[in-house]
């Protein structure tokens, strides 16, 4: 719950906005809106295609409203987008805009793409993590995080 609450802070700081409203998730809305932490793929679309370790891991959820949540339900990314931009009327360069706000990657998000989802986001997230200790994270290409997300967490050239 540590780690989930402080990666939801980090991202709040750094201008996390709602999927719907683009409202920026801060101390006022967190606690109007009853923001949470929810997964980004939903637990019914991804359980039966990935181990429980990964889409339950921090890196598959971001602090939303519980309206958003709700409206998401259980369906895959590239619908529940969709049905964003096409029920709320939230244009799709909006839309890109909100999940990049939380380091999500749109596009891999809008084609279901949880492997390359997962290994960019988990980068993502250490990356902010790093800037917000100022200390390195190690072991992005060890053994035990090739296990987990299936690759190396390094980014080239780095």
């Amino acid at each position: 719950a540590a780690a989930y609450k402080g990666l939801a802070g980090l991202l709040m700081k750094r201008g996390g906005r709602d999927f719907i409203s683009g409202t920026p998730i801060d101390l006022n809305t967190y606690f109007d809106k009853a923001i949470d932490i929810h997964h980004i793929f939903p637990v019914d679309w991804i359980e039966d295609q990935q181990p429980r370790e990964r889409w339950n891991s921090v890196v598959n959820k971001a602090p939303l409203a519980a309206s958003t949540n709700r409206y998401i339900g259980g369906e895959a990314p590239s619908v529940y987008l969709a049905k964003i931009e096409k029920n709320k009327k939230v244009p799709t360069e909006a839309l890109n805009e909100h999940l990049e706000s939380h380091l999500i990657p749109a596009t891999l998000l809008r084609t279901n793409d949880f492997q390359g989802f997962l290994c960019a986001r988990a980068t993502a997230l250490l990356d902010l993590i790093e800037d917000a200790t100022g200390k390195v994270i190690t072991g992005r290409d060890s053994e035990e995080c090739i296990q987990a997300f299936g690759q190396s967490l390094l980014v080239e050239g780095a």
